[in-house]
């Protein structure tokens, strides 16, 4: 039976939400659905995050997550092509690289930039609706700043320094907050005084933020003010030119700069296609998100338009994200339906938003979520939750992780949520020295256990004393900083520092009476040796991560078993900080590792958990299969 083709045409918000979710239902049924996603790009690109890569907050990794990532492990098969066609009729996408039919087709096309046909908008001013913009304005700012510098002229100087975002929505305002914060650090790099930079924020409308309550709103317009940013209400941009913007009421502004961020449209691609219109060069949709003019054309995200309440429903993530799921859920009942299985029927779309938090800069934000307003480090703090929680979804751990490094860890000039405490880094060659210290210390530990007859007395006293005397000998078991000599073997190794803990705790009793009494011998000789390979590890900087996770997990053991004086936080301490790769700084790690992720980021299982480490990897036989799918 020929398989049931489903493809999707737009890697956007709602494209990566709709194929996650086919993937879900059709994973079992991989013989009979074929998933497919088209692509201009390689990459799945953050659009609510570009304000940050233009105000060089972020490098441009920090918005990107590419399709193996997220689809790594997935049914998914991701195709980059640019479609210049759609016959709805023969039920066909043509592109640039070949033709697709499909048997349902879900189109997430995006939207772009509205300009609303004012003069000038698209020739000299700037958008901010893809990666290539963000990296256009950020480069004409750094080129300003530059030759501001070297100005002579004040009325010139002025004129490069006066930066215009047109439109106080969620963009604008965005924006604004992150040449706030860089333009000062930008000057200062290029040994010029700020004075005459001026930030002014344009709204057509008598607010900005107009879908926020009026809480947070002042709060955010006063921030701006305070830093200050000029903010025009009631200012409608009628013309553009090279070095003017032009106000309705005859204000002209003398700037370079114009970056529009003023509304948002259907693509042009998406407006061409043979389908009904919507408004706003978006496409008509049912409460199914199907096209009127095919059962199986389904249209999710920006590119769609429907009324709820008699409003159309915003371009937001939020409504990108349930549009797909409306769409996809009638796609499952759809070809379920047709193969004879069971299908739960699909619910008509009803939008259900949880707020809006609009990030100021790095360190500031206000926010309207469940109901509640916040502004400041909470709220900032939220909107790096929901980020988060939305790149765990995505791409599981490690894009959550990979998100908290950039905008938290990596983030220099005080631009972040914990200002700059965290991007000062120590040189690795520093902490090879401790490193190797530290493994110095655990062989001495394990060869002072050796000669203390740890591996000779095959009682394995030394690990188990039974619920009687356990308190007791565990007072005397720990401590063996240095060799003991020959003479000492037979008697009780004296400790230097008494246990940080009287007696053991519940949870060591439980682990002692239930698990090491059943061989307490071999519990004494793994101890021996994983404190002997510890301190090798250590000392030849090989495996360095898991030596330093077994050593705090050895190190909690003994604590908590009241084997342990204050130096085993020592241990415990200097094992968080091997942590961070101390083995590639003159140990093996730095062959060995690299090695290592290389041939797990080909596994079958690191793909379908998302805990490679970078991106993953494919062998040969995956890359052939890969391509064979592409030619088919």
């Amino acid at each position: 039976m020929e398989k049931k083709r489903i493809v999707i045409l737009g890697g956007g918000y709602a494209g990566v939400h709709a194929a996650k979710n086919l993937h879900k239902a059709f994973r079992k049924m991989q013989d009979q659905v074929e998933i497919t996603l088209i692509d201009r790009n390689r990459h799945h690109i953050l659009m609510t995050e570009l304000h940050e890569v233009a105000g060089n907050r972020v490098k441009q990794n920090s918005v990107k997550i590419s399709f193996d990532r997220i689809f790594s492990g997935k049914m998914v098969h991701v195709i980059q092509d640019e479609i210049r066609d759609i016959d709805f009729t023969k039920q066909v996408l043509t592109g640039d690289r070949g033709s697709y039919p499909y048997d349902q087709l879900i189109l997430g096309t995006g939207g772009e930039p509205a300009d609303f046909k004012i003069p000038g908008v698209k020739e000299h001013g700037f958008y901010l609706w893809s990666l290539e913009n963000a990296l256009a304005i950020r480069y004409h700012i750094e080129t300003m700043v530059k030759e501001a510098a070297r100005e002579a002229d004040d009325e010139k100087r002025r004129q490069m320094l006066t930066f215009v975002v047109a439109g106080g929505g969620f963009t604008g305002v965005e924006l604004v907050g992150e040449l706030v914060e860089w333009l000062p650090i930008l000057c200062a790099k290029n040994k010029m005084d700020d004075s005459d930079v001026r930030i002014i924020n344009c709204e057509a409308l008598g607010q900005i933020l107009n879908m926020l309550p009026e809480g947070p709103r002042q709060k955010a317009e006063r921030y701006m003010r305070k830093k200050g940013v000029e903010i025009m209400l009631n200012s409608l941009i009628t013309e553009v030119t090279p070095d003017e913007v032009h106000i309705r009421g005859g204000e002209v502004i003398k700037t370079n700069t114009l970056i529009w961020t003023c509304g948002v449209r259907g693509t042009e691609f998406g407006e061409s296609l043979s389908i009904t219109d919507g408004k706003m060069g978006r496409k008509l949709v049912n409460e199914y998100m199907q096209s009127p003019d095919h059962d199986n054309v389904y249209v999710v995200g920006d590119s769609m338009y429907f009324q709820e309440n008699n409003r159309p429903v915003p371009q937001i993530v939020e409504a990108a994200e349930q549009s797909a799921k409306t769409a996809t859920d009638g796609i499952i009942y759809t070809i379920k339906s047709s193969l004879g299985k069971k299908a739960k029927p699909p619910k008509p779309f009803k939008s259900n938003f949880h707020g809006y938090m609009v990030s100021i800069g790095g360190r500031y934000a206000v926010s309207h979520t469940g109901g509640i307003s916040l502004s400041g480090f909470f709220a900032q703090a939220v909107k790096h939750m929901v980020n988060m929680y939305y790149q765990f979804g995505v791409c599981g751990v490690n894009g959550a992780w990979t998100y908290f490094k950039h905008e938290i860890l990596e983030i220099k000039n005080k631009r972040s949520l914990i200002g700059g405490m965290a991007s000062y880094r120590v040189p690795s060659y520093w902490t090879a020295f401790l490193r190797i210290f530290l493994g110095v210390m655990w062989l001495i530990e394990g060869s002072g256990k050796i000669a203390g007859g740890w591996l000779s007395d095959k009682t394995g006293s030394k690990v188990y004393w039974g619920a009687a005397d356990a308190v007791g000998a565990a007072s005397e078991a720990w401590g063996e900083a240095v060799v003991e000599t020959t003479a000492a073997v037979a008697e009780t190794v004296q400790q230097f520092a008494p246990p940080v803990l009287a007696e053991p705790l519940a949870l060591y009793t439980w682990i002692n009476e239930v698990f090491v009494a059943q061989a307490p011998y071999l519990f004494q000789v793994l101890i021996v040796l994983a404190e002997v390979g510890i301190g090798l590890c250590f000392i030849a900087g090989l495996f360095t991560f898991p030596a330093a996770v077994v050593s705090i997990g050895l190190s909690t053991m003994f604590l908590i078993g009241a084997l342990a004086g204050k130096e085993i936080f020592w241990y415990m301490a200097v094992s968080i900080v091997m942590l961070g790769g101390a083995g590639r700084a003159f140990g093996l790690d730095y062959w060995v590792m690299p090695y290592l992720k290389k041939l797990w980021n080909k596994t079958p299982i690191a793909k379908k958990t998302y805990l490679f480490m970078g991106e993953p990897e494919f062998t040969k036989k995956q890359m052939k299969r890969k391509l064979a799918r592409t030619q088919d």
